[in-house]
């Protein structure tokens, strides 16, 4: 592994640490403080039990949703001043998932029909059905949740702590298994060559009949050899000359 490359998975791996760290410490608070800001008792713009009418003033370039404990088709209509309806709409499959919180976070309160309005100005919702329907301002309740500090910090940490901790660990991974894989080295190992091996090679290259060099020649007699047979020679002639040269000595010759 390179050195910048383990310099910034130990920076991020810190980063992801740090920020984690964050959302688990401000969790509780930030969970306390969403559902105060979004259970539907105490964020709705009107309650309506079954019959009942009333006025709300609403803005254009809003969502206003009505919700209610039950999923059950909902009898309700939106006028404006005039008497002239207001058309809304059934939620979709993902928009009910969406469902509101009680006031002890309980997620309870189904949407069943979502308004917009084109100006502002007071209108009158009616309840035709027999259950109690509540109306809540969607644009409101996410405009107070991303005014907290405490909710931000805990959305932000989460978002990105958890993604960073989990690619820092992918690289980790990675780098680890590239750190195993060495490469391997080819070893050419050479024999040297003895010296009858050398002149069997030599020999099979060669023309029949060449004497073999460790054959074993005659040994001739070298200069100091000579030297010394011929002194030898030399000294056992004077020894046989030495009597006859002393007997005529003897006789007076």
């Amino acid at each position: 592994m390179k050195e910048g490359a383990k310099l910034w998975l130990k920076r991020l791996t810190g980063v992801s640490i740090v920020v984690i760290l964050i959302f688990v410490g401000t969790y509780s608070e930030s969970t306390d403080r969403i559902i105060e800001r979004m259970n539907v008792e105490d964020n709705n713009l009107l309650q309506l039990e079954g019959g009942e009418n009333g006025i709300v003033e609403l803005e254009e370039v809003r969502l206003y949703t009505v919700v209610r404990l039950s999923d059950n088709i909902l009898d309700v209509k939106l006028t404006n001043e005039d008497g002239e309806e207001i058309n809304g709409y059934e939620p979709n499959s993902f928009e009910k998932l969406n469902k509101k919180p009680n006031s002890d976070g309980d997620m309870v309160y189904f949407p069943v029909m979502i308004f917009e309005v084109s100006e502002n100005s007071e209108y009158i919702l009616i309840n035709e059905g027999n259950t109690t329907l509540w109306l809540i301002d969607d644009f409101e309740i996410q405009s107070s949740l991303f005014s907290d500090n405490i909710i931000l910090l805990s959305m932000i940490s989460c978002c990105l702590g958890f993604p960073l901790g989990i690619l820092t660990l992918v690289m980790g991974l990675f780098f680890w298994l590239r750190k195993d894989k060495h490469p391997q080295k080819l070893i050419i190992r050479e024999e040297i060559m003895t010296t009858d091996e050398v002149f069997k090679i030599y020999n099979t290259t060669t023309e029949k009949g060449v004497p073999d060099p460790f054959l074993e020649i005659k040994k001739t007699p070298s200069d100091e050899d000579i030297i010394k047979g011929k002194g030898e020679n030399l000294e056992q002639k004077n020894i046989e000359q030495v009597p006859e040269n002393w007997k005529n000595w003897d006789d007076g010759e």
